[in-house]
């Protein structure tokens, strides 16, 4: 379904704000080399500490596995465990000092603080998957690599990594190129801020100025600018869930790359991993994920819809330990999370640990109010998306939804697109996919450019639903259906560049401000850069003189800055990260038998009654593991001959059982002598066994 959002009508006004100052001391961000030293540290100065290497990286570096855990009643090789995974993104080098830095954290702390985590149960982190590409971000020319190094040939000319980018002014940044090649233009810098691009507005007289390259020359006489640089698999689309075959970085198979196969190797190794924190580039806490459906192959796009509510719960404590919000959530497919969740089969989360600050809203900000369809001013609408790239889809489908099926269809799409032109005025020009713009009574295409402020929001920049559609039927009708998967990842760009190879309007939702501001989301992370961090963000446009295109401007922003914070944040993170994982292990499931009630039928015949309680706060099993079988089950097993056994199954399996005092009871009609032993077990790889021996005599048992 083509996203949709909310148009807010309102602009909002902030005022600067002081870079925050932290006394903990400035550090520096570790190398690859010097993260693995300070493994190797803890390995030999903490008794707690023991380290493994699970794999090595395409250059050979180790990958390392770090197992915390205190000498407790229960040994520590039969404990239930929790992951923390960190730089499987190999430009997100936070993730790494977050969770190598937990290990100090968490024995620095009180035992009696961190029982129900070292005691009771264990913790592996493995803080850098992807060191190969962490090192970048340490050599002398800077430019972000986020994939493995593994050769890959993106342009399909039969050579690999041979048209990469270079340094050609010096700064030791690669960033952009503002090249005026007109015929290829599609930007024009903002009138109110320069240091950023818009779309031109061709109804105001405007016309493209430049295009957009990364700094670099075309090494291969190709045309083409730095269109296959060094390598690489994004090993966060080359697992196994949601993986996109042929898609950019998703690698020729899945887990086709050192690093993948090691982590999944790892974790399908150690079965008694029951929960698994990412620390990467998605987002699955800082607000809850919802259910959206199936894939074509039935494969859920995000989560069954028994597990929504578990991780609402989640998202709600993570925000409150950690306070942090408004993550932007990327497409988790072929990600090591998405397939930790849905096929390796327990609680999975991912948070990127840190986004831009938010600026304050001065106090008369304009207020946004929502605009019932009958016209009269409803409730505050702040919960509303902005216009440009927030879209709060769950409120959409309260309101619209009116079936409950989790997707809009055509009539309930047809109810919001008239509350939309009701809200912001005008008409719908064209609304059916393929309608061309024309009114809804001209019966057929209009060449005539119609009034952009009578357009439906797509929730795609500032493009308008009518062109959206007007696309996909340009596309259809060539024999190139678009389909749903591909329209969640589009960008403003991808579609500008559509229309122009299929040769339709690009028609732009009108707000109260010009339609040609930046986009909000740039121009929050320039303040925050001017504002907060002196300006080191972003690097001013100026002029060079390019060997193959002349005069063009290079700048833009720095890379590393939206990804990475100042390192004085990196204690205050850890400390939360280390709450956040003691509250999730106090939580974790605790399952046991009863006692048994026995009741004496006749002489050798018994009535046996048990029950299997979770006294924890976690399901046993995910409701997406229960529906495809993928987590193993609770075994619950009497242990006597099978002609013993007259009613009742021997054994019986458990694929979930709720938390907070859940209990499955099951009733056996045996025969046996007075006091004979009866041996009756629970077993599961997760949450260990738990066996009672009892006499056959009669006995109420235990609801306990």
């Amino acid at each position: 379904m083509i996203t949709l959002c909310l148009l807010a009508s309102t602009m909002f006004a902030f005022q600067e704000v002081e870079p925050e100052i932290s006394s903990a001391p400035e550090r520096e961000w570790r190398t690859p080399a010097e993260i693995e030293a300070r493994l190797l540290q803890l390995d030999s100065t903490e008794t707690a500490v023991e380290i493994s290497t699970i794999g090595y990286s395409n250059s050979g570096l180790p990958i390392r596995c770090i197992q915390v855990a205190r000498e407790g009643n229960i040994p520590i090789d039969t404990r239930t465990a929790l992951l923390v995974v960190a730089g499987i993104d190999g430009d997100l080098l936070l993730g790494t000092e977050v969770a190598t830095d937990l290990v100090s954290t968490l024995l620095e702390m009180e035992p009696d603080a961190t029982a129900s985590l070292l005691q009771t149960h264990k913790l592996f982190i493995i803080p850098q998957v992807n060191p190969d590409a962490a090192n970048f971000y340490f050599q002398p020319i800077q430019n972000e690599q986020r994939r493995t190094l593994t050769p890959t040939d993106d342009d399909h000319d039969g050579v690999h990594d041979e048209d990469g980018t270079e340094d050609l002014n010096g700064d030791g940044y690669i960033t952009m190129m503002r090249v005026p090649d007109l015929e290829k233009a599609m930007y024009v810098a903002d009138p109110d801020e320069p240091r950023l691009h818009v779309s031109p507005e061709p109804l105001d007289g405007q016309s493209a100025d430049f295009v957009l390259y990364s700094e670099g020359i075309d090494n291969d006489g190709d045309g083409k600018f730095n269109e296959d640089g060094i390598g690489g698999v994004d090993l966060n689309k080359n697992f196994m869930h949601g993986y996109k075959y042929h898609g950019d970085g998703a690698g020729v198979w899945q887990l086709c790359e050192n690093e993948s196969k090691a982590l999944a190797d790892f974790v399908l190794q150690h079965q008694e991993i029951a929960f698994i924190l990412v620390y990467g580039q998605h987002d699955t806490l800082s607000k809850p994920f919802s259910e959206n459906g199936n894939d074509p192959a039935g494969a859920p796009k995000k989560l069954a819809e028994g597990d929504v509510d578990l991780y609402k719960r989640i998202s709600e404590k993570f925000v409150e330990i950690t306070e942090l919000t408004k993550v932007d959530q990327s497409s988790w497919d072929g990600s090591f999370v998405a397939w930790a969740y849905a096929q390796y089969g327990v609680p999975a989360f991912s948070t990127p640990l840190w986004t831009r600050p938010e600026q304050e809203k001065i106090e008369n900000a304009a207020e946004i109010t929502e605009v019932k369809q009958d016209g009269e001013q409803g409730e505050d609408s702040s919960r509303r998306p902005s216009m440009r790239g927030e879209f709060d889809r769950q409120a959409m489908l309260d309101e619209y939804d009116t079936d409950g099926d989790g997707e809009l269809d055509d009539s309930e799409r047809e109810k919001f697109r008239d509350a939309m032109q009701a809200q912001h005025g005008g008409r719908r020009g064209g609304g059916q996919r393929g309608a061309r713009g024309g009114p809804p009574q001209s019966g057929g295409p209009s060449n005539t450019p119609s009034d952009d402020s009578g357009l439906t929001p797509s929730g795609i920049g500032d493009i308008s639903q009518e062109t959206i559609d007007d696309i996909m039927a340009a596309a259809e009708t060539a024999g190139y259906p678009v389909t749903d998967e591909m329209m969640e990842e589009i960008t403003p760009e991808d579609i500008e560049q559509f229309a122009k190879m299929s040769g339709v309007e690009i028609r732009r939702v009108k707000s109260k401000q010009d339609s040609t501001s930046p986009s909000g989301v740039e121009e929050k992370w320039l303040a925050y850069s001017d504002n907060q961090r002196n300006g080191e963000g972003f690097i001013e446009w100026t002029t060079f003189e390019h060997p193959q295109l002349g005069a063009v401007e290079i700048g833009g922003w720095v890379p590393y800055f939206k990804s990475l914070p100042p390192t004085d944040t990196i204690p205050s993170i850890t400390e939360n990260q280390a709450k956040f994982v003691i509250e999730m292990a106090s939580n974790l499931p605790n399952v046991r038998l009863t006692a048994p009630s026995i009741k004496k039928l006749s002489n050798g015949l018994w009535e046996v009654t048990v029950a299997v309680i979770n006294d924890g706060w976690l399901p046993t099993g995910t409701a997406m593991a229960k529906k495809n079988k993928r987590a193993r089950p609770l075994v619950v097993r009497l242990d006597v001959p099978n002609e013993t056994v007259l009613s009742g199954r021997k054994v019986n399996l458990i694929w979930s059982l709720d938390g907070e005092g859940t209990r499955k009871w099951y009733k056996w009609i045996i025969q046996g002598n007075a006091n004979e032993k009866i041996n009756l077990i629970l077993f599961n790889e997760k949450y260990g066994s738990n066996t009672i021996t009892f006499p056959l005599k009669e006995t109420e048992g235990s609801d306990a």
